[in-house]
């Protein structure tokens, strides 16, 4: 008989804000399977990655069994385009799995990236024009003779900051000639897993896999349903409350995009408001006057459109939990799900599974999980609240967040980590909380506890053998370069 799996060791590379995995799988010491996870971050040169992919190509010994590409986000790809050369030479994956949602062969999924990729354009067009009506002198003049002046100028630009950084994610190094795809991905489908790609679907349950003898693993997510794709959050109780809560766009996208020729549907006027008479014309252009024009306010609601297309993305990331059969332990990988992607696993019509337990086995899943993933780098809703955390009650709870305020988009850090969900998960894993680079991150919003503190004194709530069990389990790597924790299955 095949020998059962028995351990787990998952390497997260500290990179900077992204995600990074290499998880080997063991039977007793015996080394017997090589996953990896994504390969991404947020702005970070090839020279400065190069030193991670060495230590990550030695770490695999040129091959993995299975390559995991959650979803097509800069922060979890970026790295397959910035160091294409250490994965297309002697380096052999074997096997890539996907979401549903990347099977281009599907006529729904075409007509869905079109649709998409147009409003990733839009999107980027809008913060284009917003950086440049933002950043011009007439603009700044005329705001600061405005009643809250300088207030008001600090906002404009911390917003469109903020959206430049959703543009960017989604756009990748190459905005001005996107193709529908970030050159990562397109990496991995044409060149690293070109003929190797097997698409996945929820409620899909993957057993006797060659080297994963006594593991179970079942796709969550993505949602089979575009609503669910679509929502971002839920309500009280559903999704942890916003930070700035807790501290106290179809239309759009397509007028962005059109041409002079095709805006009579969407102009926000009715054409008899319309004039062609030049006294009017210069009025209108006329810079005395740049305090009436509203381009800047009309443009401002490409704020909604940012968040639509991100929590689109992030709702198609592949979902995997790992369970083993014998001690019935679970890993769980959620990519950066949102709310709509864990409500939906709740709604699962598991294949293959019988008895009164089947309806209620996602549950099941989250109550017996001892590994988390942490879900979009700790934001207010990349966790459930009732259908997430508060289901994660087993006593040997352990998480990993990719978060690292050293390469991460400024405005981000509103919302990561979200300080809710970070309070429950503290208390539910009594700081087994690992992440990526604790500098600079505060428990409090006046930035007056290190969260460091905080880890610490959650980690006195273990027991003794349970501190020294956690510490034995926890390697820091070379220079820093990766957390490695060791999960017994």
């Amino acid at each position: 008989m095949s020998e059962k799996i028995t351990q787990a060791k998952v390497r997260m590379y500290r990179m900077g804000t992204g995600d990074c995995f290499i998880v080997k799988f063991y039977a007793a010491e015996k080394e017997k399977f090589t996953m990896m996870i994504d390969c991404g971050v947020w702005k970070r040169s090839a020279a400065e990655l190069r030193p991670y992919m060495e230590d990550l190509k030695k770490h695999v010994n040129g091959k993995v069994d299975l390559l995991i590409v959650t979803h097509e986000h800069v922060d979890h790809v970026s790295v397959f385009d910035l160091c294409k050369d250490v994965f297309i030479k002697d380096f052999e994956v074997k096997k890539v799995w996907m979401a549903w949602t990347e099977d281009d062969s599907l006529t729904e999924i075409t007509i869905w990236k079109k649709d998409h990729g147009e409003k990733k354009k839009a999107l980027k067009q809008a913060v284009e024009k917003l950086n440049a009506i933002v950043g011009s002198t007439g603009f700044q003049n005329s705001i600061r003779l405005s009643a809250s002046g300088m207030d008001a100028l600090k906002a404009k630009e911390s917003f469109v900051e903020t959206l430049t950084g959703f543009a960017e994610l989604h756009m990748g190094n190459d905005p001005q000639n996107y193709k529908g795809l970030l050159e990562g991905m397109r990496v991995v489908k044409e060149e690293i897993g070109k003929g190797k790609i097997e698409f996945l679907y929820p409620g899909d349950i993957i057993k006797e896999i060659p080297g994963l003898e006594g593991l179970r693993l079942y796709i969550m997510g993505p949602p089979r349903d575009w609503d669910s794709i679509a929502l971002e959050a839920g309500g009280e109780g559903e999704s942890y409350r916003h930070n700035n809560e807790l501290k106290g766009v179809d239309a759009f996208a397509a007028s962005v995009l059109s041409t002079p020729d095709n805006l009579s549907s969407i102009l926000p006027f009715d054409e008899r408001f319309e004039t062609v008479d030049p006294q009017d014309m210069d009025l209108y252009t006329n810079s005395k006057n740049s305090w009436r024009k509203i381009e800047e306010d009309w443009l401002m609601s490409a704020g909604s459109l940012a968040l639509r297309v991100n929590s689109m993305t992030n709702n198609q990331s592949l979902v995997l939990a790992i369970e083993a059969e014998d001690s019935k332990k679970v890993m769980l990988f959620p990519g950066d799900a949102e709310f709509g992607s864990w409500a939906s696993w709740h709604k699962i019509d598991w294949k293959g599974l019988v008895g009164p337990n089947k309806i209620h086995y996602t549950q099941d899943l989250l109550n017996r999980t001892v590994f988390y993933k942490i879900a979009h780098h700790m934001s207010h809703n990349g966790t459930a609240q009732r259908q997430g955390l508060e289901m994660m009650n087993d006593p040997e709870l352990t998480a990993m967040a990719t978060l690292d305020y050293n390469s991460i988009a400024a405005a981000w850090k509103n919302t990561m980590p979200n300080r809710a969900m970070l309070k429950e998960l503290l208390v539910r894993t009594k700081g087994r909380v690992i992440i990526m680079n604790e500098d600079n991150l505060f428990y409090d919003f006046n930035e007056r506890e290190p969260l460091t503190d905080k880890i610490k004194a959650a980690r006195m709530k273990m027991t003794t053998q349970e501190l020294k069990n956690f510490q034995k389990n926890l390697e820091i790597g070379e220079k820093d370069r990766y957390f490695e924790l060791t999960v017994n299955l």
